[in-house]
C-alpha cells in the first residue's frame, strides 16, 4: 500500500471571510498547531511569509503568555520584534503551551516548504 500524502504536517493557505489571506500549520491528523500572526493581502505575499518563517527558524524567539481575562496560556514566535506565528488554541498550563510551541517549531523545521499549497476558500 502507498503512503497517504496527506498524513504529514503541512501548511495550508486560505482566504478568510473578509477576503484576506492567511496560513495555518496542520498536524498529520488535521489539527491546527499554529497560524499566522497577521493577515496578508494575497496568496503570493502569504507564501513569501511562509518561506521566511521556514528559512529563518533558527533566528526566531518563542514565548508564552497568560491571557488576563481567560487565564489560559498561548505561545508566539517572533522575528526582529514582529510576531510571525501564534498558537491556534489556548492551554490550561504553561508547560502545555511550551510543549506545543516546541512541537510546532520542530514540525515546521521538518516540513517541505517547496510544496506550498493552493489557497483554500472557507
Amino acid at each position: 500500500m502507498g503512503e497517504n500524502p496527506m498524513a504529514v504536517a503541512r501548511f495550508q493557505i486560505y482566504r478568510s471571510v473578509d477576503s484576506a489571506v492567511t496560513w495555518r500549520f496542520l498536524s498529520a491528523n488535521n489539527r491546527s498547531l499554529g497560524q499566522a500572526a497577521s493577515l496578508f493581502s494575497d496568496a503570493e505575499t502569504c507564501s513569501r511569509a511562509l518561506v521566511e518563517l521556514r528559512e529563518r527558524l533558527t533566528e526566531m524567539s518563542a514565548s508564552t503568555a497568560r491571557e488576563t481575562a481567560s487565564q489560559l496560556w498561548s505561545w508566539r514566535v517572533r522575528l526582529a520584534g514582529a510576531d510571525l506565528a501564534v498558537s491556534s488554541r489556548r492551554y490550561q498550563r504553561r508547560v502545555q503551551a511550551q510543549y506545543a510551541c516546541r512541537s510546532f517549531l520542530d514540525l515546521v523545521a521538518g516540513s517541505r516548504i517547496a510544496d506550498l499549497p493552493r489557497v483554500v476558500h472557507f
